[in-house]
């Protein structure tokens, strides 16, 4: 991939083929706020539903822990601390899981390996200092900056009328502390992650399009992924020219040999032979469509070859049966009457035919 052509001729959309190696070597639109959206409404809906195991375990905690103050050891807090430990893990364990969830999501499941692993020179990359005072650079500060105006927003929005109560809860019980500040918790969840989630959209798209652009190819590219993706258009052509020559000349071989030509009847033509000696049942030696199946009919009159119409078997036997294949056995009744009538016209004496 070449970085330093002029983005301006950058007008064609990345090949299948670029994208696959952009995604080996780790290049993927990943929208950050999306995974920290995962972890925050996970951790949230976790919060809210273990809310009263985490406010009594807390409460009698410091209740305990107020009484002991003057005696050592304290006694009991240790297992008064594991149920409000546990349920402050299982958000924890709530929020990493969605992360890694969003993250595999956004990633289709790939890991780099290389990734991780330090890289000094971006230490000591000038380029990287440089990019500091670049629009893009430029374009990503003020986007967090309308990212923390908006949550802000939202914030103060739902807890404007709670905050002048605030001061009071300092002279509170603990227990009533923790009754507000999971209020306070409740109330705001909703609003701000409506706004971090729309956040999380836009950047998310925004990721998008800048990983789009940056994979654009030229022109001249994007004809060097179709030739390596494709093939040489000119090497194309000559593979089907030389197909077409191999197809008209088996028909030339084979028509004048066959029993009957069966036909569609203008669109298909099928080049039937049996012979006891040859096989258990009849075969089909050549077969065409369109110029090659009137070039076989042509072939037939000339040869006097018996030509005959059945639409049905005809299309049957030109989509099913490859050439040089016998006939498959449901078709050997209609193939014997269609035999046995040439056999009949011709004089030729052959009851060899399986019907």
């Amino acid at each position: 991939m070449s970085d330093e052509t002029d983005p301006e001729s950058r007008t064609e959309a990345a090949s299948a083929q670029r994208l696959q190696r952009a995604f080996e070597e780790g290049q993927v639109p990943v929208g950050h706020d999306a995974v920290l959206v995962a972890g925050l409404a996970a951790a949230t809906l976790v919060t809210i539903s273990l809310a009263g195991a985490i406010r009594n375990g807390l409460g009698a905690l410091v209740a305990e822990a107020a009484g002991r103050l003057d005696q050592l050891p304290f006694g009991d807090l240790p297992g008064l601390a594991a149920r409000p430990v546990a349920a402050v893990a299982a958000v924890c364990a709530a929020a990493a899981a969605a992360t890694t969830l969003a993250t595999f999501a956004q990633t289709g499941g790939g890991f780099w390996g290389h990734l991780p692993a330090p890289d000094l020179t971006r230490l000591f990359n000038l380029q990287k200092v440089l990019q500091l005072f670049s629009k893009e650079f430029l374009g990503n500060l003020g986007l967090a900056t309308l990212k923390v105006t908006g949550v802000g927003a939202a914030a103060w929005w739902a807890l404007r009328d709670e905050l002048s109560a605030l001061p009071s809860l300092l002279t509170a019980a603990p227990q009533d502390q923790l009754d507000a500040t999971f209020g306070l918790l409740a109330r705001a969840a909703k609003p701000i992650l409506v706004a971090i989630a729309t956040v999380a959209a836009a950047d998310y798209g925004l990721s998008r399009w800048r990983f789009a652009k940056k994979l654009r190819m030229t022109k001249e590219e994007a004809k060097r992924e179709y030739k390596e993706e494709e093939g040489d258009p000119l090497l194309k052509g000559q593979r089907k020219r030389r197909h077409r020559e191999m197809t008209r000349n088996r028909a030339k071989r084979e028509v004048p040999r066959a029993d009957a030509l069966l036909v569609n009847p203008t669109h298909i033509a099928i080049a039937l032979r049996y012979r006891k000696g040859e096989g258990r049942a009849p075969r089909v030696t050549a077969k065409g469509k369109g110029v090659l199946a009137e070039y076989m009919r042509e072939l037939a009159r000339e040869n006097g070859i018996p030509i005959v119409e059945d639409i049905p078997l005809a299309r049957l036997l030109y989509r099913k049966v490859k050439v040089g294949r016998e006939i498959p056995a449901q078709t050997y009744k209609a193939v014997a009457a269609i035999l046995a009538f040439v056999y009949r016209v011709t004089g030729r004496k052959d009851a060899g035919v399986r019907a």
